[in-house]
């Protein structure tokens, strides 16, 4: 549920990639985050580089290992790349790293678009300060939930969860989620 890719319009994306590369700069030395295993940080290495020989560029950080790094260690500073293509497999498949890719479009119906582009569909966010805006785009994207104006990992237990597409069958929490369990049954009789 982590974000994965960032969709920004184009009067907003400057400003927001600079606000977040200098969040990403400022956090407090601390060791990068753990992937669950080495093949998990290769795999993730392979998407960025890959990604960038086709043409996207870095935002921030980078997939080289950092001075003194031991070879097996599974720890990957956070990445953020712009420009993949629509068939990239870093914009086409879930990371599970912190590694991020970024596009810029210039509508409301191209960022649709662009979101629902690839085959997952677990959770998304739109942030807007024009709510009907929000609630109109909210509508057109598949996705199993769609967080306006908070972040896509968001889960509460009244509510039902699961995504759409690729990302999953069903739904967990709330009564939607009980009936997972349940196998309905229909008896039919005539007297």
């Amino acid at each position: 549920m982590s974000t994965d890719r960032i969709v920004l319009h184009s009067a907003i994306a400057p400003a927001f990639l600079a606000a977040l590369k200098s969040a990403l700069s400022s956090s407090p030395q601390s060791d990068a985050p753990t992937l669950v295993s080495e093949a998990s940080k290769s795999r993730v290495q392979s998407l960025v580089t890959s990604s960038l020989a086709a043409g996207a560029h870095l935002i921030h950080g980078s997939v080289e290992a950092e001075p003194g790094e031991k070879p097996s260690s599974v720890r990957l500073a956070p990445v953020i790349v712009g420009g993949a293509g629509d068939e990239d497999p870093l914009w086409t498949e879930e990371a599970f790293a912190s590694l991020a890719a970024c596009r810029v479009v210039s509508s409301d119906e191209e960022a649709v678009q662009v979101a629902n582009s690839g085959g997952y569909g677990l959770s998304a966010s739109v942030f807007t300060e024009d709510l009907r805006r929000g609630f109109r785009i909210a509508k057109k994207l598949e996705s199993g939930a769609v967080h306006i104006n908070s972040m896509t990992v968001h889960d509460e237990p009244v509510l039902p969860h699961g995504g759409v597409r690729n990302s999953g069958w069903g739904r967990f929490n709330a009564k939607e989620g009980l009936e997972e369990f349940l196998v309905t049954k229909t008896v039919t009789w005539k007297d």
